[in-house]
């Protein structure tokens, strides 16, 4: 891979494309649509969130699982996998392949770290490759199912420590 080259701008360019996409979901849109009462500040707040993420710039302060354990009745792990897929392709779209392989990488992360603490490590929505080094990635389309798959002991201490918060 070449240099990850990403802008601040960038940054919210792909979160309002996601999330537009994300509100108008039949399976998402209720959730957030729901959730979110003020769109202008939850962008803003996720902009700084994926900035603190994707260029350290500390702008993030917060507690994703936190939010997100809120409305952990609402959010079924198959629900991740959908909000991948939407990520992916929206990343795909706007940025270059380097850069949406990093921001898909660290959203299955976020995805993981958030399904792990909702529904226990049982619910695993990402795979490892071993020629990725044993990195976590987003499994392709054709690959995801949404049935939760049991992971063993030793790979479930693993998930657990994986670096990297979560989206809000």
């Amino acid at each position: 891979m070449g240099e990850i080259t990403l802008m601040q701008e960038d940054i919210m360019l792909v979160l309002s494309r996601f999330y537009a996409k994300a509100r108008r979901d039949a399976e998402l849109g209720p959730v957030f649509n729901d959730a979110v009462k003020d769109w202008s500040e939850h962008l803003q707040r996720l902009e700084d969130f994926w900035s603190s993420l994707m260029l350290t710039t500390g702008r993030y302060k917060g507690n994703p699982v936190a939010m997100h354990l809120i409305h952990a009745d609402r959010i079924e792990p198959h629900m991740f996998v959908r909000w991948l897929k939407l990520w992916e392709e929206t990343t795909n779209e706007l940025v270059s392949a380097d850069v949406a392989w990093e921001m898909q990488t660290k959203a299955a992360r976020i995805a993981e770290r958030l399904n792990t603490a909702m529904h226990g490590p049982e619910a695993v929505i990402v795979a490892r490759r071993p020629e990725d080094d044993g990195r976590l990635r987003q499994k392709s389309l054709g690959e995801i199912d949404a049935v939760p798959v049991p992971i063993s002991e030793k790979d479930g201490e693993q998930a657990q420590s994986s670096s990297g918060p979560c989206f809000t």
